[in-house]
């Protein structure tokens, strides 16, 4: 199989790709992005190119399967506008430039919570993305809601280092019904994406995080 990766200088876009590069089921990864992944290997060919030009991308769109990890915070963005061109317009805009390019399956990485009418802005915008690429011809998609992510991560987010401790101490609390919002790896993240994307099932597949952690 042949996968194109976007959002691969995330926390679990860095694990898709590394996985994806020692997987023998993948002949080649395509990572396109606005800056180079410090990762090389010899499946592994990268394109810088802006995700929202569609023209820009196209080119690379050739695969079976597309993988996308992107996302990022407000505080990070900047606004939420900017927020929303990264979750939404960032998301989308490649992956129907794929599907017309002939990419039978589509995985994506949304949010526990994510719903298209929520009145949280975040969780909000993540469902309008998960709505929007759910309407596309892809054969299969494959739409990921993890809870918190544990992994290293370059930028330091206070918040969610406390959090991540919290887990890693209290984390055998979160059985049964609270498995849903027990923290994941972004390894156990990505493995799954592979896995959905090996399985193929047909038409569009919710994966919770109770469900990613196994």
């Amino acid at each position: 199989m042949r996968a194109v990766v976007t959002g691969a200088t995330g926390l679990i876009g860095k694990e898709l790709v590394k996985q994806l590069a020692h997987s023998s089921d993948f002949e080649h990864v395509t990572v396109i992005g606005r800056r180079y992944l410090d990762y090389s290997h010899p499946k592994v060919g990268q394109h810088i190119a802006d995700l929202g030009n569609p023209a820009a991308i196209r080119p690379y769109m050739r695969g079976d399967v597309m993988f996308c990890a992107l996302g990022t915070t407000i505080k990070k963005a900047g606004s939420k506008e900017n927020f929303r061109l990264v979750d939404h317009h960032y998301v989308v805009t490649p992956a129907k430039v794929a599907c017309e390019e002939g990419v039978k399956q589509f995985c994506v990485v949304s949010s526990i919570g994510a719903k298209a009418g929520s009145g949280n802005f975040y969780l909000r915008t993540k469902g309008e993305m998960e709505r929007d690429v759910a309407a596309l011809p892809f054969a299969s998609v494959h739409i990921f809601r993890p809870s918190l992510l544990l992994g290293y991560r370059d930028e330091i987010r206070p918040g969610e280092m406390i959090a991540e401790t919290f887990f890693k101490v209290f984390g055998f609390i979160f059985k049964g019904k609270l498995k849903r919002y027990a923290a994941v790896h972004a390894s156990t993240v990505a493995k799954a994406m592979i896995k959905a994307a090996l399985e193929g099932k047909p038409g569009v597949n919710i994966h919770e995080s109770e469900m990613i952690s196994g």
